[in-house]
């Protein structure tokens, strides 16, 4: 059985037309390490820099936090704001039944 395997491996390994072109240079990892390959050393533009830096500066826990605690702010404002105008409509349309009911009884 093991020596079928090899028989059949062989060949594979012989084709020359089944290899790249350009032997590829393979850096050989740490046994520990996550980055199995290393990357090509590349120019970065300095706007895809940036961009990077926000996300992940956005993807921070005491950012994400302030931003809620911003959303929250804000959605309590327009509630206050919305008692208010509810407020002044009510009374308005209460003093004018008093105003109309106070009129017709002179």
């Amino acid at each position: 059985m093991k020596l079928q395997r090899k028989r059949m491996e062989l060949p594979v390994q012989n084709m020359p037309f089944l290899l790249p072109f350009k032997k590829r240079q393979c850096t050989v990892p740490h046994p520990l390490s996550d980055n199995l390959f290393k990357p090509k050393e590349r120019m970065i533009p300095e706007k895809e820099m940036q961009m990077r830096s926000k996300r992940i500066y956005n993807m921070l826990p005491e950012v994400k936090r302030k931003k809620e605690e911003e959303k929250k702010k804000i959605i309590s404002q327009t509630n206050r704001l919305r008692a208010e105008v509810f407020k002044k409509k009510l009374l308005d349309q209460i003093l004018q039944r008093n105003s109309d009911n106070g009129q017709e009884s002179a």
